[in-house]
């Protein structure tokens, strides 16, 4: 794993750059902006980072990865995710150029880069390194349901469909915890947490049978320095393409709190017209039964992603959902996240001293099953 903090990283973005279609970049840029240089994408070359995102002034929008050089950069971090594992054309002369320069790249890509015997050449003469942050850990196993062992607090951020703020909410409340002088960690299970992070696994690489234990291991790990362990949520219980991934984690990880991440005005998930989402009631109600499969798990509070609405637009509809749902509410990038963080504390002093040992109701019909 190469540590990106401290770099001279340029993403790349060619012709995605934008608060929605290039996930990872504007991520990225929300946590660790002071190590950007520059972000290429021809379509706005000229332009500045902090006008199209309304954060990370000061980074240039430049045309080309040449236009970038000029800016003495040693990373490559391609700032775009797709919807399957074939790498673009046009991109590949983009990418071999970084790695003749000797940049590193680092590309959370299904398609591995390091695997590619045209780039892997380039880099061995080079000395350039290549990350692909979709390789799966070398280890798997299944998972065990044992962190009931742990004494720890376990927070797990799931969402109404994908790219509703879950990885944000999650790092928010991580961050307004320490604040408040708990001992909080924060376990990325996604190529953008991982980047900010400098930790974690993308789960979504990791194959099926696997998730739920990849996710035990990555609680276990960061619980060893950390009294509170914030865990990245990934897709949706009930999105079509993505519920694997989340059902997944949501049992490897074993949480005793849940925060509902959402987007307001959403009402499909998004790409699929034909597919609505559920009612929030609806789902704090799967994602509570779901996770109490192992240990009881309480959905405490609703992080909302209100986009482009105005700060008073955003507190309209927040209160909407409270009296919805009768949560407590918030848009961690309009009002911070210190009222989920005072919920989920309050929560957790409801919880007995070993914070919930795990259900034995049908886990030993499931090892029994497991080991045949």
């Amino acid at each position: 794993m190469l540590r990106l903090k401290g770099r001279r990283v340029v993403i790349f973005a060619e012709g995605y750059f934008g608060p929605v279609t290039s996930k990872v970049a504007t991520s990225y840029l929300r946590y660790c902006h002071e190590d950007c240089v520059a972000v290429i994408d021809s379509r706005l070359a000229g332009q500045d980072v902090g006008a199209v995102l309304g954060y990370a002034h000061g980074i240039p929008l430049v045309s080309s990865l040449e236009a970038a050089l000029d800016f003495e950069p040693d990373v490559l971090l391609i700032g775009v995710g797709l919807f399957s594992n074939e790498l673009p054309t046009a991109w590949r002369s983009q990418i071999a150029g970084a790695l003749e320069a000797g940049l590193d790249v680092v590309s959370g890509l299904h398609f591995r880069i390091a695997h590619d015997h045209a780039f892997s050449e380039i880099a061995s003469h080079s000395g350039s390194r290549i990350w692909d942050t979709k390789e799966p850990p070398e280890i798997l196993v299944t998972s065990e349901a044992k962190l009931g062992e742990l004494d720890r607090f376990v927070i797990h951020t799931v969402g109404s469909d994908c790219r509703v703020g879950k990885k944000t909410a999650a790092i928010e409340i991580m961050q307004a915890a320490k604040r408040k002088g708990f001992n909080a960690g924060f376990a990325a299970t996604g190529q953008s947490g991982i980047y900010i992070s400098g930790n974690g696994v993308a789960v979504d690489a990791v194959p099926s049978d696997f998730v739920a234990g990849v996710s035990e291991a990555l609680v276990r790990q960061v619980a060893e320095d950390h009294d509170w362990i914030v865990v990245e949520g990934q897709g949706s219980i009930s999105h079509p393409a993505y519920s694997g991934v989340t059902l997944g984690l949501l049992h490897g990880a074993m949480p005793q709190a849940l925060i509902l991440c959402h987007e307001a005005g959403l009402t499909h998930h998004k790409g699929w017209p034909n597919v609505p989402l559920r009612p929030l009631n609806e789902l704090i109600a799967l994602y509570e039964q779901l996770a109490g499969y192992l240990r009881p798990a309480k959905v405490v509070g609703i992080s909302v992603h209100c986009g482009q609405l105005s700060e008073d637009e955003a507190a309209d509809y927040i209160q909407r959902i409270e009296e919805e749902t009768g949560l407590p509410t918030t848009d961690v990038i309009h009002f911070g996240a210190d009222r989920l963080v005072d919920a989920l504390a309050a929560y957790r002093a409801t919880l007995p001293a070993n914070l919930v040992a795990p259900r034995s109701q049908g886990l030993s019909a499931v090892r029994e099953v497991h080991a045949a």
